[in-house]
């Protein structure tokens, strides 16, 4: 074998070796929420809920100070009104923005912002409003570009994944809104409730021992191949 050929077979060989230890350490991982626990009918702020892998999604508001609702205190857990399908639940509650009460009615009416503590590959949830007004999903990269609008929709599933954002980028934040920014929220009377949130990620894992006696065999045989 010629040392033109060794090489090549060299590099084969690590590249090989690259992409199976990164297939193999990359592991899919699904956090799911149905907000049926913690009811915190009267009191907002930011809401983080996170995994065994250590993942975390942090709910807060779009930082809207309109004149419907007036200016939100994050989110809460909830089957008040307004916005909600499923008002009055004993077991089936819904996140909604934390706005000033009047009464027993939470006008819910700035918008849903979701922060992850990494990228993530797609984000799904359900709009829980009771009424016909429509809202986008936006979604940011790790700077706060915005990578992702969708068709505007109410009552309904919206989701976005990297196969729609620019340049297939990772999702580092949801807005759940009319606009993105504080331009829309209680600013225009809208109501935001969601439930069912689901948000797929990768995790990074310790590689098995069957993957570490493959790997030791890959290089064993680059090691051979760059003797000779």
């Amino acid at each position: 074998m010629n040392m033109d050929t060794r090489s090549a077979l060299l590099i084969v060989v690590l590249s090989l070796l690259s992409t199976f230890v990164m297939t193999q350490a990359a592991k899919a991982a699904v956090l799911s929420l149905d907000f049926n626990s913690g009811l915190s009918n009267f009191s907002g702020g930011d809401l983080s809920f996170s995994d065994a892998n250590g993942f975390e999604v942090t709910f807060t508001d779009d930082n809207s100070t309109g004149s419907v609702g007036g200016d939100a205190d994050g989110v809460h857990i909830t089957n008040l009104n307004h916005g909600n399908i499923k008002v009055g639940s004993p077991d089936d509650f819904v996140l909604g923005a934390f706005n000033s009460f009047s009464g027993t009615v939470n006008p819910h009416s700035s918008g849903i912002v979701a922060l992850f503590s990494q990228g993530v590959e797609s984000v799904y949830f359900f709009d829980t409003d009771n009424d016909g007004t429509h809202k986008h999903l936006f979604a940011f990269n790790e700077i706060g570009e915005l990578i992702y609008q969708s068709a505007p929709g109410t009552r309904q599933t919206f989701f976005a994944d990297t196969t729609m954002t620019t340049g297939n980028s990772l999702i580092y934040s949801i807005e759940f809104d009319t606009k993105s920014g504080t331009a829309g929220g209680s600013f225009d009377g809208t109501v935001f409730t969601i439930d069912d949130f689901r948000v797929e990620y990768s995790t990074t894992s310790v590689p098995e021992p069957s993957t570490i006696l493959s790997s030791m065999g890959i290089i064993s045989l680059a090691t051979f191949l760059h003797k000779k």
